[in-house]
């Protein structure tokens, strides 16, 4: 017997959540990407925003990718098997991101200071 996913308020702060650190990473890609080419000075003027606030941004990327990855383990079964897939592909770029941030924001900056 399949069960749907509950749409409470707890799975929509999910969901919002994911669409926030897909949304963010994406930012993070095209700016490392492309950099101030593509957008000129609101791409800047983000990524400065971003840049003044990197250690809590950092938590709240730490502490909602977990909590994405913990959510999906336990519910797993509950989701859907086409929104699974999508799921998992999202929760995936956002672990990936994190991991990969954290290496080039503290890890490289310890040793070029």
């Amino acid at each position: 017997m399949k069960q749907a996913v509950q749409k409470g308020s707890e799975q929509q702060l999910l969901d919002a959540s994911l669409v926030l650190l897909v949304a963010y990473n994406a930012v993070f890609l095209w700016d490392v990407i492309w950099g101030d080419q593509a957008f000129g000075q609101p791409a800047a003027g983000i990524m400065a925003f971003i840049n003044d606030r990197r250690g809590w941004v950092t938590l709240f990327e730490a502490i909602a990718a977990l909590s994405l990855f913990a959510d999906l383990v336990v519910r797993f079964d509950a989701y859907p098997h086409r929104k699974r897939q999508v799921r998992i592909a999202c929760i995936a770029i956002s672990m990936a991101g994190l991991v990969f941030k954290a290496f080039t924001f503290y890890l490289d900056s310890a040793y070029l200071e």
